[in-house]
């Protein structure tokens, strides 16, 4: 069963990869660069606390709240994903392990034709999807109605990060989960301290 699916894994990988574009060589490059990604969540984030302001009158107390917990998630996502799991997994890259890769380093792509043994780095979960998937989940659950551009960037984010050759679709998708499941752990905490209650004004 494990090896079916890791086998599924890399043929999906190929699949992505191997899909050559000149647009997405020029937009996926910076849905994988950390500043782009934190200015991206950032910016999304006041949005939606400027959204909760305006129609839900939050106060300035619970907004800081909600800035700390919004740190407080990421923090918890870089840990969990980079000390723990990438550690106890130690799944290398698709560019450590597999001939024939289109791999992005030093700003431009390169074609692998055999793997990159000599780079040692891990890839299961993938934390660039960990993040984005805890950014989506917690400003989607601060912001119902926006949460289809939420998750767009992060679907752009974890897309980014095969079509770069650093990771294999399930080290994406386990990432997505993860970054779910801190999201949802940190919703009720904002509910039991009054930063959130009702949304269905939000909703309306």
């Amino acid at each position: 069963m494990i090896e079916a699916l890791l086998t599924l894994d890399v043929k999906l990988f190929y699949l992505i990869n191997g899909a050559r574009s000149q647009v997405l060589d020029k937009l996926l490059p910076l849905f994988s660069d950390k500043n782009f990604l934190y200015g991206l969540y950032i910016t999304l984030f006041f949005i939606a606390l400027f959204l909760l302001f305006k129609i839900k009158k939050i106060t300035l107390k619970r907004s800081l709240v909600l800035i700390i917990f919004f740190i407080l998630g990421f923090g918890m996502a870089d840990f969990s994903c980079g000390k723990v799991l990438k550690p106890l997994f130690q799944r290398e890259r698709p560019f450590a392990t597999l001939p024939k890769v289109y791999f992005y380093t030093e700003d431009r792509f390169r074609y692998v034709e055999t793997p990159l043994t000599y780079k040692k780095t891990l890839s299961f979960p993938s934390c660039h999807a960990t993040n984005a998937g805890f950014g989506s989940s917690f400003l989607s659950f601060l912001s119902p109605p926006l949460s289809p551009l939420f998750i767009l960037s992060a679907l752009l984010v974890g897309y980014s990060r095969i079509y770069l050759g650093h990771h294999f679709p399930l080290d994406v998708l386990f990432g997505y989960l993860l970054g779910f499941i801190i999201a949802l752990f940190l919703n009720p905490l904002l509910k039991g301290l009054q930063v959130i209650k009702d949304l269905s004004k939000f909703e309306s």
